[in-house]
């Protein structure tokens, strides 16, 4: 089996390393001061999972440097990105050929869906945690639960599914935590809620998720974007483990927040090093589809424009 991890960052690169020690042939496909690091030293992982030098990886910098067909793709790049990587795939893949988006966010699996044939995709969520400490190094740092990889759409047939479901085992059998779930988008529709409340309000203001969850003006916006989020979800016919907004507050702050309360928003990074954000598959997202269902969703949309305009500020400042 041929697998190519399309956006060797920090999760790409677990992802791949993890694989590679399982015996499969892997192509890293990312930036060239992470690969040249890689092709020197190895791959080197360590954290929660144990500590490993991988060798004998396949690196790419671009699609040119990539050979023949691929029988699974974990597309790991930002959202930002999965437009152009998806016009790319197209010469890489065969009828059989499985993608699976790992993306934060929404709307991705929609974006390979508009380039690649539907049947082809899978849908992930990831919440474990891994960070780049140095070129060709790579930190997991937390996990709060399997990664899960299911079906993105009700017409994906039953054969694909059975395919899906091996992917899930492989990955299981790598050593990442892996499963298959049948509603996986209402899995990443959850993991939505949390980011939408989060990351963006963490970018504006320099916050942890705690230090959020104190304030109580914070508070008050970010249950306002959950509100706005979970009626999107519902008119998208998402199902849910919560009857309504008021439910999922209480796992929200109950369950969720406690455990991360020192993390630090990856938006709020990407804003400090001076990268674009994933504001539009976040927030931005909601807002669209939103309107395009003839909801309204205020909050969402203004804080869409407010790490827009922190957008412009930090890359004007770094130019």
């Amino acid at each position: 089996m041929r697998i190519l991890i399309a956006g060797a960052g920090a999760l790409g690169s677990v992802f791949g390393g993890f694989l590679k020690l399982a015996g499969y042939e892997v192509t890293l496909l990312g930036r060239l001061w992470h690969l040249e690091a890689i092709k020197k030293s190895g791959l080197m992982i360590e954290g929660i999972w144990g500590r490993y030098t991988i060798s004998d990886l396949l690196l790419a910098v671009s699609p040119a440097d990539l050979k023949g067909i691929y029988d699974l793709v974990f597309v790991t790049v930002k959202a930002n990105d999965t437009s152009s990587i998806a016009g790319m795939l197209t010469d890489f893949i065969h009828t059989s050929s499985l993608v699976v988006s790992l993306q934060n966010g929404l709307g991705n699996v929609e974006t390979l869906a508009s380039r690649l044939e539907t049947n082809n995709l899978a849908a992930g969520r990831v919440i474990f945690g891994a960070e780049i400490t140095c070129p060709g190094a790579v930190r997991v740092t937390v996990i709060a639960d399997d990664v899960v990889i299911g079906p993105p759409f009700a017409s994906i047939p039953e054969s694909r599914r059975a395919q899906i479901a091996k992917a899930a085992g492989l990955l299981a059998s790598a050593g990442i935590p892996c499963r298959y779930d049948d509603n996986v988008q209402g899995l990443i529709w959850a993991k939505a809620f949390y980011n939408c409340a989060l990351n963006p309000l963490g970018a504006l203001f320099g916050l942890n998720y705690g230090q959020l969850a104190d304030n109580p003006y914070a508070r008050r916006v970010m249950e306002e974007i959950i509100r706005e989020a979970f009626a999107v979800a519902l008119s998208h016919n998402v199902t849910l483990p919560w009857v309504n907004s008021q439910e999922y507050l209480k796992t929200f702050y109950q369950d969720l927040l406690p455990p991360t309360r020192n993390h630090r928003p990856s938006m709020l990074q990407d804003i400090e090093r001076g990268r674009s954000t994933e504001i539009d598959a976040l927030n931005g997202r909601i807002a669209d589809w939103a309107r395009e269902s003839g909801l309204s969703a205020p909050v969402n949309e203004t804080i869409t424009g407010l790490i827009k305009i922190r957008e412009i500020l930090t890359f004007q400042s770094c130019g």
